[in-house]
């Protein structure tokens, strides 16, 4: 039995208000699917966030941090 044929002998007797929940994930998924296939490798800005926290050249007091970046630009 393939999985179509599970899915719809399990739904069969299922009350039409969580068919039409089931029907609401469903077409969630399939835009997820296909946005996922349309931007495969698109980072998120909030992917990024945190990502400097353990790194050696940001370890320390803030303003020391920024001192030292200026400094080195002029």
């Amino acid at each position: 039995m393939t999985t179509t044929e599970k899915l719809y002998k399990t739904v069969q007797d299922l009350p039409e208000p969580i068919l039409a929940e089931l029907l609401d994930f469903a077409e969630f998924l399939r835009r997820k699917m296909l946005n996922e296939q349309i931007h495969p490798n698109d980072e998120l800005l909030v992917d990024l966030a945190g990502g400097l926290e353990n790194s050696v050249a940001f370890a320390g007091e803030p303003l020391a941090i920024q001192k030292q970046l200026r400094d080195e630009w002029h």
